[in-house]
């Protein structure tokens, strides 16, 4: 999934709504709310707010609870920037890719 920052409010309705409990892998790029570097450098995204942050800490908590364990993480290394926020460089995007370890699917069984 990759939607430009919209992959939080999708992501949050697909664990609200238990869709995501059908979902086997998930394979996502997530976005920080401090910049869209992607069309103008210097574009200070408007939701970039502790509330935010703690939105999208919350989200990724929920799909942890329902059942998805990270198994690879890469940062896309051509989204760098300084952050505005703390002036630390850091990365826009990172590619996260998740297996839900609570699919029946996914289940060890025994023969």
């Amino acid at each position: 999934m990759d939607i430009e920052f919209s992959e939080w409010p999708v992501l949050y309705d697909l664990i609200e709504t238990r869709s995501i409990d059908h979902v086997r892998q998930l394979a996502l790029e997530i976005h920080t709310p401090e910049v869209d570097i992607h069309d103008r450098p210097e574009h200070l995204c408007t939701w970039s707010t502790v509330d935010t942050m703690a939105f999208m800490m919350k989200t990724l908590l929920n799909l942890k609870k329902s059942g998805f364990q990270l198994f690879y993480t890469r940062t896309n290394h051509r989204t760098k920037f300084i952050s505005p926020i703390t002036r630390i460089e850091r990365y826009c995007c990172h590619n996260l890719h998740f297996v839900n370890v609570k699919h029946e699917a996914n289940r060890y069984k025994a023969i």
